[in-house]
This record gives structure tokens, C-alpha cells and sequence, in this order.
């Protein structure tokens, strides 16, 4: 007859055989799976490419404090007294109506008109400064009254924005300040005597002579 095993005769299965186990599987397969994601392809390329990509926003990326900012394009401006004096003498006149005429120059041709003539009675002011060797000699303002083609002279400066004391127009005398169309006028002053003429050529052009005659 056999013997009847009493319960603290039966070893239940230790637990502690079953969990190393399984914690060695799990390990395994998480070393599997890191091998095969480590070995993609698509992971590689992924890897590979990072560095380039961190290193293009890098040069597009300035400091703020770099040494090698952006270069500033610089605007040309008058020297000494010329934009001192030009700055007050055309404060009233639009920059696009403000030209410069070097002496000797012959037939030049100045778009300064605007497009809408037939509205308007005159159109001005407008600016000249007058130069020799690129240094300012002389600056006159003026208005252009488009039926009667008439220059009309408001103001004549001179290299220390003085007011000058003789011109004059030099083919029809009268009124110094009314030049007709194709009149000239003559200015003196201490660098000598110059002619301007006044050309309208339209239909928005205005044409100009500079010389020097004394």
C-alpha cells in the first residue's frame, strides 16, 4: 500500500526556477530587435544624414553678435557744406526733381516731368545743382509752367548757399526770372561766368546745356 504524502510532504514549484527564465528571453529579444533596428537601413541613413543637416543650419544660422554681418548697401551723399547747405536749399523739393549738371554738359536729357502735365497749371518745384570738377558751384529752384513753357527761376544760390546777385537771362533781358523755352541764363560767379539753357524737349523731358564762357 503506498504511502499517502501529506501536504508539507509536496514541493510546489518554486517560482525562482520560472523568472530568470523569462528575464533572459526578454533580454534576448530586446538585443534581437535593437540589432535589427540598428541594421535598417532607413535607421542608417537617418544617422548618416543628421550630422549634414545640423551642420547646413548651422552656416545658415548667424549669431547675433557675429563679427560678419550682413554688408548694408550705402547711399552716396554730398560732402561738407554741398549737403549742409543743399539739405535746407531743397527741403521743399522731391528728390526725384532734384538733378545735377556738371559744366560742359551738352544736350542732356532729364526725365523730371511726371506723366499727368495736361492736369496741372506748372509743375515744381524742381532743384539744379550746378558743378565744376564734381564740386557744387551753384543751385537754383524753379517752377515750369507747361502752356507757356516758361521756366521760372525762384531762387539762385551759390557754392555757400549765398544768394547770388547777378544773372540774368542772356538772349531776351527783361524779367532775369523768366526763362523762355530754349532761353539761357547766365550766371556770374566767383568761379566765373556760366550759361545754363533750358530746353522743354517733352513730353515729360527737359533738356539742359551747362558751359562755362568767362
Amino acid at each position: 500500500m503506498s504511502k499517502q504524502l501529506s501536504p508539507k510532504d509536496v514541493k510546489k514549484p518554486s517560482s525562482r526556477k520560472v523568472e530568470p527564465m523569462i528575464i533572459v528571453a526578454v533580454i534576448a529579444l530586446i538585443g534581437t530587435v535593437a540589432t535589427a533596428l540598428f541594421n535598417s537601413p532607413v535607421i542608417l541613413e537617418l544617422i548618416r544624414n543628421k550630422p549634414a543637416a545640423t551642420a547646413s543650419s548651422a552656416q545658415v544660422q548667424l549669431p547675433a553678435n557675429s563679427s560678419n554681418p550682413m554688408p548694408v548697401a550705402s547711399v552716396p551723399s554730398l560732402s561738407g557744406g554741398d549737403a549742409e547747405c543743399l539739405t535746407q536749399y531743397f527741403a521743399d523739393i522731391e528728390p526725384a526733381r532734384q538733378i545735377s549738371i556738371e559744366v560742359g554738359a551738352t544736350n542732356q536729357d532729364y526725365p523730371i516731368l511726371s506723366q499727368d502735365l495736361p492736369k496741372k497749371d506748372f509743375v515744381g518745384p524742381m532743384g539744379i545743382r550746378l558743378t565744376q570738377n564734381g564740386k557744387m558751384i551753384a543751385a537754383l529752384s524753379f517752377l515750369f509752367f507747361i502752356d507757356n513753357r516758361l521756366f521760372k527761376i525762384t531762387s539762385v544760390v551759390d557754392s555757400k548757399c549765398q544768394a547770388v546777385a547777378e544773372y540774368s537771362n542772356a538772349d531776351r533781358g527783361g524779367d532775369r526770372n523768366a526763362i523762355q523755352d530754349s532761353d539761357t541764363l547766365k550766371i556770374v560767379l566767383a568761379e566765373g561766368s556760366f550759361s545754363l539753357r533750358f530746353i522743354f524737349y517733352g513730353p515729360v523731358d527737359f533738356r539742359f546745356n551747362f558751359q562755362q564762357i568767362g
